[in-house]
C-alpha cells in the first residue's frame, strides 16, 4: 500500500531502479583506484550515501515492509563510513576541503535526520546509533539536533544555544518543552511551514504542487516523526498529515 499518496507506484518504481543502478555505478567508479583523485572520491561516496538515503526514503513512500527498510540501515552505516574512509585519505595540503562534507549544512541535517529516524524507529541497536552520531559529530553546533542526540543516547554532549536553522525547525523545537496541550499545535505548525521552506532552499528534498516529474522519493518530514518517538509527544493532532510519516511512529494500519 502507498504510503506517499502524491506519488505512483509504478514512478517510485521506477526511482527506485534507476536510483539503484546509479548508486551502484556510482560506487564502483568511486572505488576503483584510477578511476577519480582523491576529492572525486570524497564527492562520489557522499553521493552514494545519499543515494542510498534517498532509496531508503522512496521504499518508504512505496510501502515496502518497515522490516525489510531495517535490513537497510548497515548498508547506510556502510557507506557513511566510507565517506570518511575517503575523507581521511584526502593529501594533508587538501584537508580542508573536508569542511564542506563535516558540517551540519541544510542538507545534511536533513539527511542525518532521517537516517536517525529510520534508525529509532526502525529498532537499530544502540551500537549502530552511537556510531551514527559519532560519524555526524557536530556536537554543540545546533540545540535541536543535540537534544535529539541526547536522547538518543550521547549523555555528555554539550548543548548549543540556539538553532541553526530557526526557520523552519523553531516551533519543533519549542515544542520539547512545552507543555503537551501545545505540543501538537506547535508541531502541526512547524509541518505546515516545512515544505516551503524546504523548497526555497534549493536542495531537492520537497516538491510543490507545479512540479512535474517522476524522479523524487516522496515528500516527508521525518523530523516530526522522530521527536515524537523520541520524546513521547502525543501526535493525535497531526497524525495525518500529508507529510508526517506516521506508519514509522505506529506502523502500518491493519
Amino acid at each position: 500500500m502507498l504510503r506517499e499518496t502524491t506519488r505512483r507506484k509504478e514512478d517510485l518504481d521506477e526511482y527506485i531502479r534507476f536510483f539503484s543502478e546509479s548508486t551502484r555505478k556510482r560506487k564502483e567508479r568511486r572505488d576503483r583506484p584510477e578511476q577519480l583523485p582523491p576529492e572525486g572520491k570524497v564527492k562520489a561516496a557522499s553521493g552514494v550515501f545519499s543515494q542510498t538515503l534517498d532509496l531508503m526514503v522512496a521504499r518508504y513512500s512505496r510501502g515496502d515492509d518497515l522490516a525489510s527498510l531495517c535490513d537497510d540501515l548497515p548498508g547506510l552505516l556502510e557507506q557513511r563510513e566510507a565517506l570518511l574512509h575517503y575523507l581521511d585519505a584526502l593529501p594533508e595540503e587538501n584537508q580542508e576541503y573536508r569542511v564542506q562534507y563535516e558540517r551540519l549544512s541544510q542538507s545534511r541535517y536533513i539527511h542525518y535526520c532521517r537516517w536517525l529516524t529510520f534508525a529509532a524507529c526502525l529498532g537499530a541497536d544502540q551500537a549502530h546509533i552511537d556510531r551514527a552520531l559519532a560519524l555526524i559529530d557536530n556536537a554543540g553546533v545546533d540545540a535541536l539536533f543535540d537534544r535529539i542526540a541526547i536522547a538518543l543516547g550521547d549523555r555528555e554532549r554539550p548543548v548549543a544555544d540556539g538553532l541553526l536553522y530557526p526557520k523552519p525547525y523553531a516551533p519543533l523545537f519549542e515544542a520539547l518543552d512545552a507543555a503537551p496541550v501545545q505540543q501538537g499545535k506547535l508541531i502541526t505548525k512547524f509541518l505546515d511551514g516545512y515544505a516551503k521552506t524546504i523548497y526555497k532552499w534549493g536542495l531537492g528534498f520537497m516538491t510543490m504542487p507545479d512540479d512535474d516529474g517522476p524522479y523524487h522519493p516522496g515528500d516527508w518530514c521525518f523530523e516530526a516523526a522522530l521527536v515524537v518517538k523520541l520524546f513521547g509527544i502525543d501526535d493525535s493532532d497531526f497524525r495525518e498529515h500529508p507529510l508526517y510519516p506516521a506508519a514509522l511512529v505506529h506502523g502500518d494500519p491493519a
